[in-house]
């Protein structure tokens, strides 16, 4: 007589690759990326997705090519989003005027830059990590919601707010409105 073995769950089945392959697969966005920060990064994302499409694992007949082919996908577009990015700043330099080396101009930005992220540790935790997925990640509002697991609108909100927020904050700390806009940039 011979055994049956129960079909493995879907929670089962990512614990499983979690275990087996997260070393590796940090190891291969890391020889890639050449970012111990990015390498932690993208494989966390991997085992988020699979996590939120974990009912779909079993499915998935060679599940290491599958989870190698995220990770090469992820790696290779968050490099080339990187290099735009860096392009974009390069070019956006190259058209600005020189500025001065005013001192006060200078303390200005860096208190601006300071009252800045003083208002953001003041927001509740929720709408700081929405405000940083936001303007540090660059992420929309559907991406932020599936990331949160929240309504489109409640991201929406929490920015709108957490942008009034600091708004405020700056306005009543004598920042002018001309130092946010170069923060922002």
């Amino acid at each position: 007589m011979f055994q049956i073995f129960p079909k493995p769950t879907c929670e089962e089945t990512f614990t499983s690759l979690l275990e087996t392959y997260k070393e590796r697969l940090f190891g291969y966005v890391l020889a890639v990326a050449h970012s111990h920060y990015l390498a932690e990064e993208i494989t966390q994302e991997i085992f988020l997705k699979l996590w939120l499409c974990r009912h779909e694992l079993p499915l998935v007949e060679n599940q290491e090519s599958y989870l190698f082919t995220m990770a090469r996908n992820k790696t290779l577009n968050h490099l080339r989003k990187a290099h735009y990015d860096e392009k974009l700043i390069s070019a956006l330099k190259s058209q600005m005027k020189p500025s001065s080396n005013d001192v006060e101009e200078q303390v200005s930005l860096s208190e601006g830059d300071r009252l800045l992220q003083e208002a953001i540790t003041l927001l509740s935790p929720q709408r700081q990590l929405v405000y940083r997925l936001s303007r540090n990640q660059g992420l929309d509002h559907q991406q932020i919601a599936r990331q949160m697991r929240l309504s489109r609108n409640t991201v929406k909100n929490h920015l709108v707010q957490a942008l009034r927020f600091i708004r405020t904050y700056l306005d009543n700390n004598g920042v002018f409105i001309f130092i946010l806009i170069l923060l922002a940039a």
